[in-house]
């Protein structure tokens, strides 16, 4: 009787607490984004020949919050993120392991390796995983949608985003 009821509690307090698996944190959907690990984007970017967009956050971070709920919700910013990214998420405090070619990384070792110090931080890489540029802090939709063409469209290997965004902020 005393087993099976310790086999009872025991399910009982395991089934309540989640299971932690690198596999379920792969790919998550926020909004009409597909979030993928570092290194699954990687391949992907390579594979199709899209440029990637990395989202290096924190759970504590009050502006990363407001980037996911206000920005990468925004239907126009979604949209263009689909059709020109692999957008990626890296949690910059975790220890969850990438596999990458030359050897393995977590997200702590990662963000230094961008040379992340505030957050949230986006990135922007080549589909080689070459890195572009980056944009520190917050960025409200209206904004963000202009760094996305800036880097999607091609724009930053002939002028900086100052001459780009004074071009269309003129309508030419």
């Amino acid at each position: 009787m005393k087993i099976r009821r310790i086999g009872i509690i025991a399910i009982i307090i395991f089934g309540a607490i989640p299971v932690y698996s690198p596999v379920a944190q792969e790919s998550k959907k926020s909004g009409d984004i597909t979030w993928h690990k570092y290194d699954e984007g990687l391949k992907l970017a390579s594979k199709g020949d899209k440029l990637l967009l990395i989202d290096f956050y924190t759970d504590w971070c009050g502006y990363c919050k407001k980037m996911d709920k206000m920005t990468y919700t925004d239907p126009a910013v979604a949209e263009y993120i689909r059709k020109h990214f692999i957008a990626v998420k890296v949690n910059a405090e975790s220890r969850v392991p990438f596999t990458l070619p030359s050897g393995t990384i977590d997200g702590r070792g990662l963000a230094r390796s961008f040379g992340v110090t505030g957050y949230p931080s986006t990135w922007f890489l080549q589909s080689n995983g070459a890195k572009i540029n980056n944009m520190p802090g917050y960025a409200p939709p209206e904004r963000f949608i202009h760094i996305l063409r800036y880097i999607g469209d091609g724009h930053y290997k002939s002028q900086t985003f100052k001459d780009y965004y004074a071009r269309i902020s003129d309508g030419n």
